[in-house]
């Protein structure tokens, strides 16, 4: 598979955990940036037609207006054809930016998903990050998604945040799960180096966090989502596949500030400065990069054992690579962090949640 990125960098105001390329933008600023996407898009219409995901994350792209949105869907479809084609298509969203009139234009443009963020329901959680959205926008937001037609949701929930007792993630996760949705992405908070929350001097609670992530594995199996990757559950046949193809090392092509590519064993990132990109990509110049570098031999194996590990079912590995990370592989089952069943290897489901001690071996 090969998969298609675009970042939205704006959103309406940061959240304290976000260390992700994203800030306000004037409806002006946002015109700007999609006539830099389209000329940015251009430069790639080789690859037109070659695409079977697409995910536009942010950000926040449902900050967009209405015709924003049009003219997006437009953008991408030069190099994906019609939406509906995709095998998948994720749209992200937050509540207080979602309305009933967007939920259908993106159903008639074909997406197919839509990832909607909650991380909380107590309004005293949601402020400390940050949040503008209340669970009462949430459940607007969520009911026309569903009046809209979209059968395939994810919810976003975290664990982890300062003053968070392990009853507040449980009535958390009680509430979003009697909603059904199709698929749950929850995460421990980490503070970031260049975030709010490191200026303020946020620390992370790495011991409530792991209770509260094993407690929510065990209610999210018994609701039926299945846990597929290390923070991602899914009730079967909804796993996303947009984000199964990064962890199988497939290719993807990124567009938009700070977004990633990975193309004929090239992984680059765009600048992550919007006004540099917008400069660059309108006067037809070369996007500034952050960084590109050309994966072969043990680092390319390296990844690829990483990420495969960060799928639950694990990852097969031929004999040579086993032998070239013969070293790392023993000291893992050694120290019981990962178990080995002929040529496949996967991370104990007991410790899922130490997986960077598991990662660090291959960096």
């Amino acid at each position: 598979m090969r998969g298609l990125y675009v970042h939205i960098p704006f959103c309406r105001a940061k959240c304290g955990y976000c260390d992700f390329a994203s800030a306000p933008g004037a409806p002006g600023e946002i015109d700007a940036f999609l006539g830099a996407l389209a000329a940015e898009s251009a430069r790639y219409d080789a690859l037109a037609g070659g695409f079977d995901t697409l995910y536009v994350g942010g950000g926040t792209p449902s900050l967009l207006s209405p015709e924003q949105l049009e003219r997006l869907c437009g953008i991408i479809e030069t190099l994906t054809g019609p939406l509906e084609s995709l095998r998948e298509s994720t749209f992200e969203a937050n509540p207080e930016s979602l309305d009933a009139e967007k939920a259908a234009l993106l159903k008639r443009s074909g997406v197919s998903r839509v990832s909607l963020g909650l991380q909380s329901t107590q309004d005293r959680l949601l402020r400390k990050l940050g949040r503008i959205a209340t669970p009462e926008d949430f459940l607007r937001a969520y009911g026309q998604l569903r009046a809209a037609g979209f059968h395939n949701i994810n919810a976003d929930l975290m664990c982890g945040l300062p003053g968070q007792s392990l009853k507040d993630f449980a009535d958390s996760l009680d509430w979003l799960l009697a909603l059904k949705p199709e698929h749950v992405s929850f995460y421990a908070l980490e503070v970031h180096d260049g975030t709010p929350f490191a200026a303020a001097g946020v620390n992370e609670e790495p011991d409530a966090a792991a209770a509260m992530y094993e407690a929510g594995a065990a209610a999210l199996g018994l609701a039926g989502l299945r846990r597929y990757e290390i923070s991602n559950f899914a009730r079967p046949g909804r796993e996303s596949l947009h984000n199964l193809n990064y962890w199988d090392q497939g290719e993807y092509l990124g567009l938009g500030p700070a977004a990633a590519s990975y193309l004929a064993g090239e992984r680059r990132a765009n600048t992550a400065s919007t006004a540099d990109y917008v400069r660059a990509a309108s006067a037809g110049d070369s996007i500034p990069l952050q960084y590109s570098e050309k994966l072969e031999g043990r680092a390319k194996n390296a990844e690829k054992i990483m990420l495969g590990l960060r799928r639950t079912a694990g990852i097969e590995l031929p004999d040579d690579i086993f032998i070239e990370f013969k070293g790392e592989l023993d000291r893992l089952l050694q120290a019981g962090l990962i178990e080995k069943s002929g040529s496949a290897i996967r991370i104990r489901e007991d410790r899922l949640y130490v997986s960077n001690a598991v990662f660090r071996e291959f960096v």
